[in-house]
């Protein structure tokens, strides 16, 4: 358990002047929101719904190694793998910035797409404190006022 971030926490305003259940109560409910990998097939649902995969088809010359007939392929056969894509990967960033470079996707499709990788995720999951029960308050408490 990551007790500190939970000190931490515990020493915000709000959570002054709850009992002991309502702050695991309100601890156990905040969320905030992490990166994580958007699996392909969503993401190329998107590409369809946004017109990006026919950019990306119109643009996939065959036999062609100029830029954007080899970045098209590159990203078509990518999004066809059944595997998580990472947005937050600087190779993938790389990738969609040449996109937007060669007009494959525009700033704005690639921003809409970047949203996929935010999560919403419980507070506790996210810090590694897993499930905050009123012990956890009243041991955060007790080392907050020892000066911890």
């Amino acid at each position: 358990m990551n007790e500190q971030a939970l000190i931490d926490e515990l020493r915000k305003p709000e959570y002054q002047g709850l009992t002991d259940q309502q702050a695991a109560d309100a601890i156990n409910a905040k969320t905030v929101v992490a990166r994580s990998s958007v699996d392909s097939g969503v993401l190329m649902d998107a590409c369809m719904a946004t017109g990006i995969w026919a950019k990306l088809e119109a643009a996939n010359q065959p036999g062609s190694s100029d830029p954007p007939a080899s970045l098209a392929r590159t990203m078509m056969e990518r999004l066809k793998q059944p595997r998580p894509l990472d947005f937050d990967n600087p190779a993938v960033q790389q990738n969609v910035a040449d996109c937007i470079k060669h007009g494959l996707i525009t700033q704005e499709q690639q921003q809409e797409l970047d949203t996929m990788a935010n999560a919403i995720v419980r507070w506790v999951d996210a810090e590694g404190i897993g499930e905050c029960g009123i012990g956890y308050i009243i041991n955060a408490r007790k080392a907050i006022a020892g000066g911890a």
